[in-house]
C-alpha cells in the first residue's frame, strides 16, 4: 500500500509512504487521515511492529484532526460573523436597576422565557414546539454558518467523507425555517432541498444517528420524493451537529444510490468525522 500525503503537509514535495502487513480497515483509515491533512508516519512510528490496530486507537487519532488550529486548514484566526440576536440590547439597558437592593423583575413571563432559553436543549420539554423551534433556530443563526460562504475545512471533511465510505454524495447540511441549506455538499446534490422531505430533517428531530439502509424497503422513507424521485435515495446515514446551548442545527450525512449495510465500524467513522466537524463549529462560534 502506498499513501500520497498532500503537499500542504509537506511543502517540499509531495511525500510517497509505503506501508506494508495492514488490514484493509487500518489502510482506509490511514488514508482518511491523510486526506483530512493528518501524517500517518508518526501514528506509524509509535506502532510499528503491529499489523492490527484496535478501534479506539485508531480513531482516537483520527479525532486529532479536530485538535488543530484553524490556521492549519488555512483559515485566519477569530469567529464567524454574527448578527447579534434580537432584544440583547433592550435586556442591557437597565443594570442600575437590577444592581438596587429588593430589586425584582417587573416581567414575570420574560424571566421565566429568559431562564427557559439558557437551560438550551436540556429544557426542550419545558417548551412548547413552536418556543423550541424558536431557540433551534436562533442557535443556527448564532453559528455564523448561514452567513458566511464555502469553508476550505468544511468542503475538505465532506470530500474526504464521501470518499471513505465510497458512496455517491455526502454532505454538512443546515435545516433552516423552511429549508435544508448545503453549507459543503459534493455529489449530484440540489442547492436546498425542502425541510419537510430532507431526510436530514429527521436526523435533527431523532437527536441521534439515523439509518436508512434501503430508503424503498423503509416504511418511514418508502413514499418520500427523494427516495422515489431524484436523486433516488437508497442508502443514508446521517449525525446530528448541535450549535449553542445544544440545539441541533444539521448533520453530516452520507447517501447512495445503491442499498448497502452500514456496520459497527463504520459507524464509528461517521461519530469521529461528525465530532471532527464538530469541533471547527465551536471553534468558529
Amino acid at each position: 500500500m502506498v499513501l500520497r500525503l498532500r503537499k500542504t503537509l509537506f511543502p517540499e514535495n509531495e511525500t510517497s509512504l509505503e506501508v506494508d502487513g495492514m488490514d484493509e480497515e487500518v489502510q482506509r483509515r490511514l488514508e482518511l487521515a491523510a486526506a483530512l491533512g493528518l501524517d500517518p508516519r508518526y501514528l506509524l512510528a509509535a506502532k510499528s511492529g503491529r499489523s492490527r490496530w484496535s478501534n479506539l486507537e485508531l480513531d482516537t487519532y483520527l479525532f486529532g484532526a479536530a485538535a488543530l488550529s484553524r490556521r492549519d486548514y488555512g483559515h485566519s484566526a477569530g469567529k464567524r460573523a454574527k448578527r447579534p440576536p434580537a432584544g440583547r440590547q433592550q435586556e442591557a439597558s437597565s443594570p442600575a436597576k437590577a444592581g438596587r437592593p429588593g430589586w425584582r423583575p417587573t416581567n414575570q413571563k420574560r424571566t421565566r422565557e429568559h431562564a427557559l432559553s439558557t437551560l438550551g436543549a436540556a429544557g426542550k420539554f419545558l417548551l412548547t414546539p413552536e418556543q423550541a423551534e424558536r431557540e433551534r433556530l436562533k442557535s443556527l443563526h448564532e453559528t455564523g454558518l448561514l452567513q458566511t460562504g464555502p469553508e476550505e475545512i468544511f468542503d475538505r471533511i465532506v470530500a474526504a467523507t464521501r470518499k471513505f465510505f465510497d458512496v455517491g454524495a455526502a454532505s454538512l447540511s443546515l435545516i433552516t425555517e423552511d429549508a435544508q441549506h448545503f453549507k459543503s455538499a459534493v455529489g449530484p446534490l440540489r442547492e436546498e432541498t425542502p425541510r419537510q422531505i430532507a431526510l436530514c430533517t429527521a436526523t435533527v428531530e431523532r437527536n441521534t444517528m439515523l439509518i436508512i439502509n434501503d430508503g424503498l424497503t423503509d416504511d418511514r422513507f418508502a413514499s418520500n420524493p427523494l427516495v422515489v424521485g431524484e436523486p433516488h435515495i437508497r442508502f443514508y446515514a446521517g449525525y446530528p451537529l448541535h450549535g449553542p446551548h445544544g440545539w441541533n442545527i444539521g448533520t453530516l450525512c452520507i447517501i447512495d444510490q445503491k442499498a448497502r449495510a452500514f456496520p459497527a465500524a463504520e459507524q464509528q467513522v461517521l461519530r469521529t468525522l461528525a465530532a471532527i466537524v464538530q469541533h471547527h463549529i465551536d471553534a468558529g462560534t
